[in-house]
């Protein structure tokens, strides 16, 4: 009786040989759900995102300008113009 449930639990499991091929095939898969370039695109769109919002909060909210300065290239002439100069 002994033998009949560890020959019923190997079966259940797979043979080792079936477990390495499995694993094989799906290292060897080169298909992803969430490519790694777009993986790559998005961290970036949302770098960009945050670094827009982070300095509209900062301009607008912290420092009292307005918010759609933090556009325009005159305000960012005059930032690194006074880093430069001080």
């Amino acid at each position: 009786m002994a033998n009949d449930e560890q020959t019923s639990s190997e079966e259940q499991k797979g043979s080792p040989e079936q477990e390495t091929e499995q694993k094989k095939r799906s290292r060897l898969s080169n298909h992803r759900r969430f490519p790694i370039l777009l993986r790559v695109l998005v961290v970036l769109v949302l770098a960009i995102a945050m670094l827009a919002i982070g300095a509209i909060i900062g301009y607008s909210v912290i420092g009292g300008g307005d918010w759609k300065d933090v556009f325009d290239i005159e305000t960012w002439r005059h930032i690194t113009d006074f880093w430069l100069t001080s």
